[in-house]
Parts: C-alpha cells; sequence; structure tokens
C-alpha cells in the first residue's frame, strides 16, 4: 500500500478533557434571614481578607505538589525514552521545541535541500479513545439496576490523526510548502504550493500566515497521474517523509504532552502560592 494517499474527508476532532486530579464539589446553601435595621455607624474589623487568597488555595497548593512530586518521581523512573536519539541518529532530523510551546520543528539536511517538518502537540486531542472505562447503568420496570453498556479503555492509547507540515527549500528556487495529514500510517496530501523563501513557509507570524493564505494551494492530489503521484512518493520516502516518521511523531506528541503536564501543574502552584 502506497504511504501518500488522498485523505478527502477530515478527520473528526475530539476534544480530550485530561483530570489531573479528582475536582471536589462544593455544594453552597445561602440562607436569607430578615433585615435588620444596623445603627448608622461604621463597624471595624481586626480580622482582614488577604487579596488573592481563597479559603480553598492553601488544599489546591497542597494536593498540586503531591500530583507534582508524584510526576517527577515517574519521570526520573522512566528518563529520556531512547526512541528520541535513536530516530535523530538514523534519519538525521534535529529536533527543536520549547517547554511550555505546542510546536514541534524537525530540520535535516538532503543535499542542498533544507527537509523542516512542524507539528503541534495539540494534536493529541484528536485521540478517539482518551476516557477511561464506562459502565452504563439503566433502570428496568422493577427498578433494579441493570448494565446496558460497558466501554473499556484501551492498555495502549489509539493512533490519533496528526495535521503537520513538510517544506523543502534550496538555493535558487522557490520553496515547496506542503500541507500534510496522517492517519493510521498513512499520508494524506491536503495542499502543495509554492511561497517565495523558507521564512514564509516556516514562519508563525501573521504575515507570514497571509503569505500562505494568498498562494495558490496547488491541484487536488487524487486527481494527480498515477505516474506523478508515484513519484511524489518516492520524493517522500527520500527525504524521509513516510511512516517511521509519522510513528515517531504521535510517540513524541505523547512524550511532550506529559512534560508539558508537569510544567502546567508547576506554573500552577506558582500562581496559587503567589
Amino acid at each position: 500500500m502506497k504511504s501518500v494517499t488522498r485523505l478527502f474527508a477530515p478527520a473528526s476532532r475530539i476534544l480530550a478533557a485530561r483530570t489531573a486530579f479528582p475536582a471536589s464539589r462544593i455544594c453552597a446553601a445561602t440562607a436569607i434571614s430578615a433585615l435588620r435595621t444596623a445603627p448608622a455607624i461604621r463597624s471595624l474589623s481586626t480580622t482582614r481578607i488577604a487579596l488573592g487568597n481563597g479559603s480553598v488555595d492553601s488544599d489546591l497548593s497542597h494536593t498540586l505538589a503531591e500530583e507534582i512530586d508524584y510526576e517527577i518521581k515517574q519521570a526520573a523512573e522512566e528518563g529520556v525514552p531512547e526512541f528520541i536519539q535513536a530516530f535523530s541518529n538514523k534519519t538525521g532530523f534535529k529536533l527543536k521545541t520549547t517547554v511550555g510551546s505546542n510546536q514541534v520543528v524537525m530540520t535535516k539536511q538532503f543535499g542542498t535541500e533544507i527537509v523542516t517538518v512542524s507539528f503541534d502537540t495539540s494534536e493529541i486531542l484528536n485521540a478517539e479513545d482518551p476516557i477511561a472505562d464506562i459502565e452504563v447503568y439503566r433502570e428496568n420496570e422493577d427498578g433494579e439496576a441493570v448494565k446496558e453498556a460497558e466501554k473499556k479503555s484501551a492498555d495502549t492509547p489509539e493512533d490519533f490523526p496528526i495535521n503537520f507540515t513538510a517544506t523543502f527549500a534550496k538555493p535558487g528556487a522557490p520553496v515547496l510548502h506542503m500541507e500534510l495529514e496522517t492517519e493510521e500510517g498513512e499520508i494524506g496530501v491536503n495542499h502543495m504550493m509554492f511561497v517565495r523563501d523558507q521564512e514564509t513557509a516556516v514562519s508563525s507570524t501573521v504575515e507570514a500566515d497571509w503569505a500562505r493564505r494568498q498562494a495558490y494551494f496547488g491541484p487536488i492530489y487524487g486527481q494527480l497521474s498515477d505516474d506523478l503521484k508515484d513519484n511524489i512518493d518516492e520524493f517522500f520516502t527520500e527525504r524521509g517523509i513516510d511512516t517511521a516518521l509519522t510513528l515517531f511523531m504521535q510517540d513524541y506528541i505523547e512524550y511532550k504532552e506529559q512534560t508539558e503536564y508537569l510544567n502546567w501543574l508547576q506554573n500552577f502552584k506558582k500562581f496559587i502560592d503567589a
């Protein structure tokens, strides 16, 4: 099966809500008593409520500290995964990302070309099975609870579609910018366009995004001749845009999402403790 296929229908996006720690439910009941006439004098209180601090902040800070401690211990036990360096050594891609950012950029040299692959950690929200075990019950005629359905979460995360870009730049030529999508190891071509320079192709600025939107987005990939599609398939494979790349992106997104979660917990605690 060819690794380059046209995905006509966009993958459905299901927002996965992650529960970092159980949220307490607080029921507040307010009783309103009869109004009393107060003396027309200003009352003074010796107790002052600290601005920026709520009654639950201390408990929240403690819970966050426990979560942070757990995540740090887990990360220490697992260590830095070997697949990252192994992929870089095998393919030549150099990875660049920063803590607190969803964006991941990989670059490699291919002859006189610079190949740039960009993807986003938030693509993990496309996962179709983010929910834990679920059991659904209904009440029968006798008032008894009867199990109606059951859904078990997978032991390992399901494959999820990833939207990403691949840019190919070399001296004296327009830059080829491709908007791609991968699902279950298959790579689909959404757009193939040419832009004037590499900065326009890879930059996230408003100006660069506008320039890309104004460029001709290219032909419908599925309508190209079979010979041309075969050649583009080989073009991808030679430059490492293949199934191995899609599997790496999925693994790395899951890894980075976990590190970003720890950073999120730490920032949350800093905010609460400030």
